[in-house]
């Protein structure tokens, strides 16, 4: 048997074989089935094409494939439908052949609706039964999209009209983040020419901070003079804490007051943020308002997590990252690079952890890489993981900014790669007979028969407390982590040890949790869960760190479900909570939470878990498990006040008044415990930097804005202004729109962030069109080509319909992106 590679495609070269077509010869499509509604009929269908002059066997082959939503496994009398753990899928065929260009149709059925393309099947590719080396790539299928009825599109786009009508206006900010204090004054300073600079002794050993941002306003040439002379001055206040400092620009220059580096730094970040992108780009005079700002941020915890196992992202696009992070001045990078379906950090201790780890591939049977998952197919991603020398890389970059690196330690659920790398390890000393060595770092345990399956489908995915390995697994780990930020200079204080979602079902038949129940009187396997987080912040409290987890690491299970456990509560952990599903029952828990007495960082998974879809359409990737998060959802949270403007809120207009009103507030005692705010980008659907971009942003802007921004005076339950709200929000789409987002072109890298979309309605015989948020061009057709630069630009005042036109409008950035097209037929 020989395999070539052609055209980035696998394809067999056998006279034993029984499949004589290659991979390009294959197409997938995928469609609802024909009575589909979403609701009782949920059938689905996959059509297989042979486009090759040769007959297509199936009999010694399965389709395999990825799906983001579970599919119903059976016996289909042509086929079997299995699901091969996680998201994986494979389908046997029953004697099938597809003759030359003929096609053979696949109907399924997923318990939920498709409504999205993200969760369309991906990755397919054929594998021989026995040799698992015989694979063919087909890749991902063509995607039929959802239909909509000419009265349901025309809705739909009236509807999004009219909310984008709501949060228009004239109003605009300053400076984003908005400073806890700003007075405006009147007059301009302009720069011209030579400016010269002093900056105080005090800040000479953080001098890149200001040397970067004179090189990148090159149209200035800077020089050094004397404080009074000087039309930049940077002078150290001892009176000034970390993070805060003064600014007053006027006729006499450019005044900054700081005294930590941290503070001169937000405030050149301030003073970049009153600049055009075109000054950041080295084009004309410096034009900055008369102002005086007093600022300091509202949480000390502004945070962005980024889940890189799932989908790996390279140091590039850390950096990237770390850039904007600065300059919205976001201090906190969460960094998820341990899951079930990747490990992506180097530990040189244990080197299977990315060895076996990092690498999923279609040849996962022989137990030296993983499955594939989320649509990575016949990729073998060797590489996909960040060298110790890469990760100090980015802990270098982000302490240079001001950002400190959190990293994240996934236990003991979300550990299939740890386990499986650990597992490969064991079975190589093994082999060796080395039983001591092999079972030092082991963190399953063979006997164990409990059934369970994760949030993410898997069954075989959390480490068992009993072992002793477990906890010297972590140990050196730890240990290993925190060396690396020792050797570049650093010093790690806080490390996530993660703690969610451990599955119902988990060590209930564990020969080894039995017996550690015996040994510490253990009534219930619920108990065992306290042990493990207290045996793991003793770990962490050993070495100098504070332990951070997800909300499950401060609550336990007494027999009815999850509940705030009250006796961790004086350890030192910090929370990250995520679970406020709106109308899901835990609205309050960040609330409870901190109310108890935990350190909490409220991660809203109702505003800011970022891999949610925007809004209904189709087209828009991402889940909506959590919400439907467009900007004005991101911009809505009020953190210490999440109730006050729930109703105005998609999901929260459905509740009844008096489930609001039941649930717990925060208390002055929880206030003072609510350290901070924080973003997450989960990247299960995130399968590039450039969709990455999509998610991310214009969102981030509003996590920003709020963790940094003193609380309104409405944010209160009892004083709740929807005007003023709105007032505020069309201040911040002003600014993001015209002014920030072309900033971000400017930045290493570049960001292909998510353009506007078009809303249309229709009024009289003219068709009015608006967008979500300013500072873009409108271009439509109406010959039913699809809309570019070179399209003709919608007017402000409409376009007369003709019977029989069928309108296209999209928004076009500058370097030629088209949003999302938005289509009008007027029958």
């Amino acid at each position: 048997m020989q395999l070539l590679t052609k055209m980035g495609l696998v394809i067999l070269l056998s006279s034993m074989s029984s499949l004589f077509v290659q991979g390009q010869d294959l197409n997938l499509k995928w469609d609802y089935g024909k009575t589909y509604d979403g609701k009782d009929d949920l059938g689905l269908q996959l059509t297989l094409l042979n486009k090759s002059d040769n007959t297509l066997k199936l009999n010694d082959y399965a389709l395999w494939f990825s799906s983001m939503y579970p599919i119903n496994e059976g016996n289909f009398g042509a086929y079997t439908i299995h699901n091969r753990n996680g998201n994986l899928y494979s389908i046997d065929f029953h004697n099938q052949s597809v003759a030359p260009q003929d096609s053979l149709l696949i109907s399924y059925q997923s318990p939920y609706p498709i409504a999205h393309t993200s969760l369309i099947p991906n990755g397919f590719y054929l594998q021989h039964h026995k040799d698992h080396k015989d694979v063919i790539e087909i890749g991902d299928p063509t995607i039929t999209p959802l239909k909509l009825s000419k009265a349901e599109q025309q809705q739909f786009l009236s509807a999004l009209y009219e909310k984008n009508a709501a949060r228009s206006g004239d109003a605009n900010q300053l400076i984003l983040p908005t400073p806890m204090s700003i007075k405006e004054g009147r007059g301009t300073l302009r720069l011209s020419g030579s400016v010269g600079y002093y900056i105080d002794v005090a800040f000479n050993f953080e001098m890149n901070m200001f040397q970067e941002f004179a090189t990148q306003l090159g149209q200035l040439s800077f020089t050094e003079a004397q404080q009074n002379a000087a039309k930049v001055r940077v002078l150290f206040d001892k009176t000034l804490g970390e993070e805060e400092y003064k600014l007053s620009i006027s006729s006499t220059g450019v005044e900054i007051k700081a005294g930590k580096p941290s503070g001169a730094f937000y405030a050149i970040q301030s003073v970049k943020s009153l600049m055009t992108a075109d000054q950041l780009n080295s084009i004309g005079n410096v034009n900055l308002p008369y102002l005086e700002v007093h600022d300091k941020p509202r949480y000390e915890y502004r945070g962005l997590m980024i889940d890189i196992a799932r989908n790996f992202k390279d140091k590039k696009v850390i950096l990237k990252y770390l850039d904007l992070m600065a300059m919205y001045k976001i201090n906190k990078l969460h960094l998820h690079f341990i899951d079930d379906e990747g490990w992506r950090l180097e530990i040189p201790a244990l080197p299977e952890l990315t060895d076996i780890g990092s690498v999923r591939s279609p040849y996962f049977q022989d137990g030296q890489s993983l499955q594939p998952a989320y649509g990575s197919g016949t990729a073998v991603t060797n590489g996909h993981y960040l060298s110790k020398a890469d990760f100090q890389e980015i802990l270098k970059y982000a302490a240079a900014r001001y950002i400190t690196v959190i990293p994240e330690i996934e236990t003991p659920g979300h550990a299939r790669a740890a386990i499986k790398a650990m597992e490969a390890r064991y079975n190589r000393l093994m082999a060796q007979g080395k039983q001591k060595e092999a079972e030092e770092f082991l963190l399953y345990e063979a006997e164990d028969k409990s059934v369970y399956s994760s949030a993410q489908y898997w069954n075989d995915n959390v480490m068992n407390p009993a072992l002793p390995s477990v906890y010297r697994f972590l140990d050196v780990v730890i240990t290993e982590i925190q060396q690396m930020y020792t050797e570049a200079g650093l010093k790690l204080e806080t490390i996530s040890l993660g703690g969610d979602e451990v599955p119902s079902g988990s060590w209930e038949n564990s020969p080894k949790i039995k017996q550690l129940m015996a040994k510490e009187g253990f009534k219930s396997v619920y108990e065992v869960w306290p042990y493990y987080i207290a045996r793991i912040q003793k770990i962490c409290a050993a070495k100098g760190l504070q332990m951070a987890g997800w909300e499950e690491i401060g609550m336990v299970n007494k027999g009815n479900g999850m509940v705030v456990n009250e006796e961790l509560a004086h350890k030192n952990m910090l929370l990250d909570v995520w679970n406020n599903v709106i109308g899901g029952g835990q609205e309050d828990l960040a609330y409870k939470l901190a109310n108890a007495g935990y350190k909490t960082v409220f991660a809203s998974c109702a505003n800011y878990y970022l891999d949610m879809v925007w809004d209904k359409d189709f087209r828009e990737p991402g889940l909506k498990w959590a919400s439907i998060t467009d900007l004005y959802q991101s911009f809505a949270l009020l953190p210490e006040s999440f109730f006050a403007n729930m109703k105005y809120t998609e999901a929260g207009s459905k509740l009844e008044d008096s489930y609001i009103a039941g649930k717990v507030r925060l208390t002055e005692k929880g206030k003072s415990n609510l350290v901070g705010l924080k973003a997450a980008l989960w990247q299960e659907t995130v399968l590039t930097a450039d969709r990455m971009d999509y998610m991310l942003l214009p969102r981030l802007f509003a996590l920003a804005e709020r963790a940094w921004r003193p609380a309104h005076a409405w944010e209160n339950d009892f004083k709740f202004d929807k005007k003023a709200f709105d007032k505020s929000y069309t201040a911040f789409i002003n600014k993001v729109g015209k002014q920030e987002l072309p900033k971000l072109q400017q930045l290493a890298g570049g960001f292909q962030y998510r353009l506007p979309s078009v809303g249309v309605k229709q009024q009289g015989d003219k068709l009015l069109a608006n967008v979500e948020y300013p500072g873009f061009v409108i271009h439509y057709t109406t010959d039913g080509s699809e809309p570019n630069s070179n399209s003709l630009v919608f007017p402000k005042e409409g376009i007369k319909l003709r019977k029989g036109n069928k309108v296209k409008l999209a928004t076009v950035s500058t370097d030629g992106r088209v949003g999302r097209v938005s289509e009008y037929i007027n029958e």
